[in-house]
């Protein structure tokens, strides 16, 4: 008899076990569980045959035992006593499944690579337990063309100085004709080092921009936060933010950053062009490794990109007259007619 006690005994602790497992894989606000389904469970899920006082108590020792076990309780009397009756299940999954469709559509609108959006979609659903269908079986994200991402050891250090109101010192770096990044100068030719007041990091599109000011000026500047260079943090107090004359409410992000996105359709192309070397950074940055120098002089490179010829007619507009498309020649047609077009409509010859 004590060896049949002790199986009991057990039983009784696995199954409460069970019934947790239940509750995680099966169960949320929206779709609670009776006791018969419960039961059910237990029964083809794990060969267990229980009643329903057992589950009863069993439930009841999840819930008062701490965890977000939740049920609906209904008021009834049964010869004239309080009996109320605990019904709907569930466990209170701290990501509802609503809250798991936003994050899983953040993902598929950002620019990571596509086989890295299924998987983090799938480990965001295995985290909410009970499965459910997110409606992106079909859905495919457009990844971004490689651009510089900033090392999390500069995102660290600038949270830490704006957290403690302390100023960072860094050098503020861009791209040459040699497609090799150098620190800014000064006017002496010294590479020159920023003094800083942090204020805010912002995100959009992929990139970070940190808003700050600039030790011995009265104005607000922003800076690309991977083009930042031996981040480091100061003991000094920061400038308080409302003696900056503009900022004295409160620095509005839109005020210093606008963004205007859109998505350019067509297959790629081998696509050249000829930039002064001035806008090398901006090469860099917009277009990341996809961008491969074919040659360079002193005051000029040619570049060679592999992408939709609409990107590409767009960014030598936006940039011109320090660009020039070389390839391939149906690009080339066409930015000519709209550089015609454009001469034209502002009344030149």
């Amino acid at each position: 008899m004590t060896g049949l006690a002790e199986r009991k005994g057990r039983g009784r602790k696995i199954s409460i076990v069970h019934i947790a497992q239940i509750l995680l894989s099966e169960s949320d606000a929206e779709h609670p569980l009776s006791q018969q389904q419960i039961l059910t469970f237990l029964r083809e899920r794990y060969g267990m045959e229980m009643d329903r006082k057992a589950v009863r108590r069993n439930l009841a020792a999840l819930r008062d035992s701490g965890l977000p076990v939740v049920c609906r309780e209904v008021e009834r009397v049964i010869e004239g006593k309080a009996a109320p009756l605990s019904l709907d299940w569930y466990w209170d999954h701290d990501l509802t499944k609503e809250d798991m469709k936003a994050l899983i559509d953040l993902l598929y609108f950002s620019h990571l690579p596509a086989a890295e959006v299924r998987q983090l979609a799938q480990k965001l659903k295995n985290l909410y337990m009970r499965p459910f269908d997110d409606g992106k079986a079909a859905v495919k994200n457009i990844p971004a063309l490689n651009q510089l991402e900033p090392p999390d050891e500069t995102l660290a250090v600038l949270a830490e100085a704006i957290e403690n109101k302390k100023m960072i010192q860094f050098f503020y770096d861009h791209y040459e004709a040699d497609g090799k990044r150098y620190h800014g100068k000064d006017i002496g030719g010294v590479d020159r080092v920023y003094r800083v007041s942090p204020y805010v990091v912002a995100a959009s599109d992929g990139r970070y921009f940190l808003l700050g000011n600039i030790d011995g000026k009265d104005e607000i500047t922003p800076f690309a936060v991977e083009l930042l260079d031996s981040v480091s943090l100061l003991e000094e107090e920061a400038r308080p933010q409302k003696t900056i004359p503009g900022a004295e409410m409160g620095i509005r992000v839109s005020d210093f950053l606008s963004v205007l996105s859109r998505t350019y359709a067509g297959p790629s192309e081998k696509c050249r062009f000829e930039a002064d070397w001035k806008l090398m950074t901006d090469i860099v940055t917009d277009f990341g490794k996809s961008a491969f120098i074919v040659s360079a002089t002193q005051g000029q490179v040619l570049v060679e990109i592999e992408a939709p010829p609409a990107i590409i007619f767009a960014w030598a507009l936006k940039n011109a007259p320090l660009v020039k498309v070389v390839a391939p020649a149906a690009l080339v047609k066409s930015v000519r007619e709209a550089a015609a077009n454009l001469t034209r409509l502002y009344g030149g010859g």
